[in-house]
């Protein structure tokens, strides 16, 4: 890939974004990529990286620093689980996407790579996973998050007779770079001496491997298609004694029923009402109780992506919490 080749990519500061940046200057690609404030990015400078302070909002100043680039990668969103307004989450999730593609349209982008969720399609159990011709379920149905992604990939598979779009779907990502940090305070929970565990689980799959997959996207990603990046499927209870034999933790793991949960969830959703914002609600809990596994086939298929095994994104994330604290 020659080195004149240009990226614009968004929410480069977090755990994909940091790990996508990286994948695309190791192959070649000249990246631009989008921050609220340049400090935030703690991965590796290089000197075909640009980082522009900018928001997802400001669409004249999205197309002022996207020209001359030939591709866009789209990260940026909001997650918060304590946001309690979905207005947020629309103006941020959909209404900043459509910023995005506007843009490349009117740039003249060659392809537009959305980053989405897994959780936009339904999931399955291990006997039948989930796939991208799946609907999506309950909970995901009801979560802001996962519903305003809905709204946006539809949006931008949309656009495909203007532009070519392909959606990334990943599901649970582990690795380095979780600044925030976002999933990475799943492992840093299970880490404690004492865990309670939900009664679920999820499919993981190592943030370095979705970072690839969307450098993959560029030239293998099918105008209008999604892929799901998915790879170990794992219960919680799992998941906690694998990252405590990985760390040498001597962890008490503590199954929780279904029930205390859900009273945590009511209690939550009580609290949220009164416009306390809280992680816990009915419909967060929620998904801690389902075993959403999702299916990996079209993006080894089609992509030719290969996963590692989640044990090396376990092992990524632990240590530069390590190195954090140091």
């Amino acid at each position: 890939m020659s080195d004149v080749t240009r990226v614009f990519i968004t929410g480069v500061s977090g755990l994909l974004g940091t790990n996508t940046v990286h994948a695309f200057l190791e192959a070649g690609y000249q990246v631009s990529g989008l921050v609220r404030k340049k400090v935030s990015f703690v991965g590796t400078q290089h000197k075909h990286l640009q980082l522009i302070e900018g928001d997802i909002l400001n669409k004249m100043a999205i197309e002022k620093h996207m020209k001359g680039c030939e591709f866009v990668i789209h990260i940026a969103a909001l997650s918060d689980p304590k946001e309690i307004n979905y207005k947020r989450f629309h103006q941020v999730n959909v209404i900043g996407t459509k910023n995005i593609v506007e843009s490349a349209i009117i740039c003249k982008v060659k392809k537009v790579i959305y980053v989405s969720t897994a959780n936009v399609f339904g999931y399955g159990n291990l006997n039948n996973l989930g796939h991208e011709l799946m609907p999506i379920k309950t909970p995901f149905l009801e979560l802001m998050y996962s519903k305003s992604k809905k709204k946006a990939q539809e949006y931008v598979l949309s656009k495909k007779d203007d532009i070519e779009v392909v959606s990334i779907n990943p599901t649970f990502m582990l690795g380095a770079y979780d600044t925030k940090p976002s999933s990475g305070k799943l492992v840093l929970y299970g880490l404690r001496k004492l865990i309670l565990c939900p009664p679920g689980g999820k499919s993981f799959v190592c943030v370095k491997d979705v970072a690839t997959g969307i450098v993959k996207a560029i030239e293998n990603g099918e105008n209008g298609a999604s892929y799901i990046l998915s790879n170990n499927h794992l219960s919680y209870k799992a998941f906690f004694s694998l990252l405590a034999k990985l760390h040498g933790t001597n962890s008490l793991i503590l199954s929780v029923p279904k029930l205390y949960l859900r009273v945590i969830g009511f209690v939550g959703d009580i609290l949220r009402k009164f416009h306390v914002k809280v992680t816990f609600s009915s419909n967060n809990i929620s998904v801690l109780c389902v075993s959403s596994f999702y299916s990996n086939k079209k993006a080894k298929e089609e992509l030719g992506v290969t996963f590692s095994p989640i044990e090396e994104g376990m092992t990524d994330a632990i240590n530069w919490f390590a190195t954090r604290k140091s």
